[in-house]
């Protein structure tokens, strides 16, 4: 049976190794442009309640990849002749290995079905000094195109494990707030607490893109 949880509530996530879904619906009549929804994951330190580098920041941009089918081994960027390429063959990962972000999808396309992009995370991979990995969903070019969340609607994020029956342990977060002046979202947090992982729904709306939330958690960006 799956557990659903609601903002502001906290939860043990009773797994190490599990997956994240993350979807959304969009009102394809809001906007003559389609809509390119980025998730990443930010990486945050005790001491200092920001990344600790770049290479925390899992998102569309990283530097550092790997293959969907061999996701044991870190390749460089530039493996690859353009970012375009990079982003539609690989996966963004932190060096560690214990969050892989998903394949960039610019239009939803790939997934009209189910879970629009797909995070894969190893707690036991973490590296010791982060204390929370917060997941994010920012609208790429919203200001040009005119978009916001108000335009998207049955957002969820939702944990599961590797090879889990749909609905059978799952831990679900429907966000239904408003967030049409907002550009980015915090969906949800991961965090460490006396020796455990657990899981926190934010919801927490942005103005700003992901240039707002590359600032709040230290990530220069140009």
């Amino acid at each position: 049976m799956a557990r659903r949880i609601t903002k502001g509530e906290r939860l043990n996530i009773g797994m190490d190794v599990f997956h994240v879904g993350l979807g959304w619906d969009v009102n394809d009549k809001a906007s003559p442009f389609p809509f390119d929804l980025d998730v990443s994951a930010f990486m945050i330190s005790e001491a200092t309640k920001k990344c600790p580098g770049d290479d925390y920041w899992v998102s569309y941009s990283s530097e550092i990849r790997v293959l969907p089918d061999n996701p044991t081994e870190i390749i460089p960027a530039s493996h690859w002749s353009n970012d375009n390429k990079m982003r539609h063959e690989s996966r963004p990962v932190d060096p560690e290995i214990s969050v892989i972000g998903s394949l960039d999808d610019e239009d939803g396309a790939t997934s009209e079905d189910g879970d629009d992009e797909t995070m894969d995370i190893n707690l036991n991979r973490v590296r010791p000094d982060i204390s929370e990995i917060v997941i994010c969903v920012s609208i790429f070019d919203y200001a040009a195109r005119r978009q916001n969340f108000g335009q998207v609607e049955r957002a969820y994020v939702r944990l599961y494990k590797p090879g889990q029956a749909s609905g059978d342990g799952e831990i679900i977060y429907d966000l239904t707030e408003d967030f049409s002046a907002c550009a980015s979202v915090e969906f949800c947090s991961l965090y460490r607490h006396q020796g455990e992982w657990k899981i926190k729904a934010i919801g927490i709306g942005h103005r700003g893109g992901i240039e707002e939330l590359c600032g709040k958690f230290g990530i220069e960006i140009e």
